[in-house]
């Protein structure tokens, strides 16, 4: 073997150990919240649907392939094209470190593992940042929409649900040509930095033609992402139709305020909004269901992210680093 091979193997089996590492880890810390929130959610008499609470898993499962597929649409629009099973891989690994603290290692574990497919490290972080803000902004259209009037507690609730209504959905529309232009405003955001002592050692460690998407594929990441929204307020929809026996009348209130979880806990302190995103939603629900009943809904909701996040984890985890090979390239699908 080689010196290059010896080096190549050694990077490849890093790698290997990098990625179990993160995923046993960030599993562990899904393992411990869920049996803290179990503790909770036991304390409620919950009658369970069977029927309603397995097609709530298979939509829930099917929003975060979508994810994952919305991802790998946004990389491509930035040159790399990967083939499904190393973006699911990579969006998985990097997704589930979104409960450790601070909201930099995504990006930084996004980027680490996309690198060895070609994929630029400034695209990489760069398309964490777009993706969360792309959510926050299906799930703001979505609120504005179905979640009740005084979702922001605010005394003008119909006024400031309008206006972030159509805010989120113009800042959606436009994003495609936002991301073209990328480029060049970072070129300006550089030229300023040079200027600045403290920044001037930074300056130039991010290329602009790395930032810069082609419109297409991210009109097709933006329209995959809000497919994978509704499908996630779907599946708190058939959620709630299991443990709550929610009727037809409550589908809409369900979704707005699940949506209203979503924008408030994106936005918030808390990895993965823990813990914000749950107020929320039983605050909004509480008057039609009960403040416990609420609260439990609002619980099994995350219950029903880590559960399926946890087969899918290992899974993700055991991605072969092979997969390069076919993961780039013209013919990638």
């Amino acid at each position: 073997m080689t010196g290059s091979d010896g080096g190549t193997g050694e990077r490849g089996r890093s790698g290997t150990a990098v990625r179990w590492a993160v995923g046993l880890a960030t599993a562990a810390m899904i393992v411990w919240l869920a049996v803290r929130y179990w503790d909770d959610l036991r304390q409620i008499d919950l009658q369970v649907d069977a029927v309603g609470l397995v097609a709530a898993v298979v939509v829930s499962m099917t929003a975060t392939w979508c994810l994952a597929l919305g991802w790998r649409e946004l990389i491509g629009g930035y040159g790399t094209p990967l083939a499904q099973r190393p973006a699911l891989r990579i969006w998985m690994l990097s997704q589930a470190t979104r409960y450790l603290p601070t909201g930099l290692v995504p990006i930084v574990v996004r980027a680490g593992l996309a690198a060895p497919l070609g994929v630029k490290r400034a695209a990489a972080g760069a398309s964490v940042v777009v993706e969360t803000a792309t959510l926050v902004g299906w799930s703001a259209v979505f609120a504005a929409l179905w979640a009740p009037a005084d979702w922001l507690g605010t005394a003008g609730g119909w006024f400031a649900r309008i206006v972030i209504g159509v805010a989120a959905a113009a800042g959606l529309v436009t994003l495609p040509w936002t991301l073209a232009g990328a480029g060049a405003w970072w070129r300006r955001i550089d030229g300023l930095m040079r200027r600045v002592g403290l920044l001037r050692r930074i300056s130039g460690l991010v290329q602009p033609d790395a930032l810069s998407a082609e419109r297409a594929a991210v009109w097709r990441a933006t329209f995959v992402y809000g497919l994978a929204v509704a499908q996630r307020l779907m599946a708190a929809v058939l959620l709630a139709g299991s443990l709550l026996a929610a009727g037809a009348d409550d589908v809409w209130l369900i979704a707005g305020a699940t949506a209203a979880g979503i924008v408030v806990g994106m936005v918030g302190i808390m990895p993965a909004g823990l813990g914000v995103r749950e107020v929320v939603v039983a605050a909004l629900l509480a008057e039609r269901f009960g403040v416990g009943d609420a609260a439990a809904f609002a619980i099994a909701v995350r219950l029903l992210e880590f559960a399926h996040e946890l087969v899918m984890l290992p899974l993700a985890a055991a991605g072969r680093s092979t997969a390069r090979g076919s993961g780039h390239g013209r013919n990638a699908h």
